[in-house]
């Protein structure tokens, strides 16, 4: 039997600047707002993941919006990892924003709270996402009536 000689993966480059402009937050009040956030952030998401297979599927996607959120948590790890501690800082203060604003839906809080929970599972170093206050994923959940991850967090919070 032949082997087949481990061939390098093909890893595209995230541009991220181009994602800080889609995950900027200024401005926005409205649930339409909100709504039109998350679905040019899911977008860019997938159009600027190293990932070969989220950039093939970034039009389908921004064609059919059910499969953006699904790809969301996934791609937004891809992007997570190549990003410096100075965007990632402040791509963790936008979601700390979208966390406690006022219009933002109830669908985007529940994915933002996948997100949260995908990133804990997924190995990230320290626990998940960065919060500041872990208080504040467990007031999200609670919002959302997730109460196992109300807990979860809750219990996360006391431990620190």
């Amino acid at each position: 039997i032949q082997q087949i000689p481990n061939q390098p993966t093909n890893r595209l480059r995230v541009n991220p600047t181009n994602l800080q402009r889609a995950w900027d937050v200024s401005q926005k009040t409205t649930k339409e707002d909100w709504d039109e956030w998350m679905r040019r952030f899911s977008g860019q998401l997938l159009q600027e993941a190293p990932n070969p297979a989220f950039r093939a599927s970034a039009n389908l996607a921004h064609a059919y919006q059910p499969l953006a959120r699904e790809l969301f948590s996934a791609a937004f790890h891809c992007c997570w990892m190549e990003l410096t501690p100075d965007y990632r800082e402040n791509l963790i203060r936008t979601l700390e924003t979208a966390f406690v604003a006022e219009g933002t839906s109830p669908e985007i809080l529940q994915s933002l709270l996948n997100l949260a929970e995908f990133m804990e599972h997924d190995g990230i170093e320290g626990g998940g996402l960065p919060v500041r206050n872990i208080g504040v994923l467990a007031d999200l959940a609670l919002k959302c009536r997730a109460y196992s991850k109300a807990l979860h967090y809750k219990e996360r919070e006391y431990a620190q």
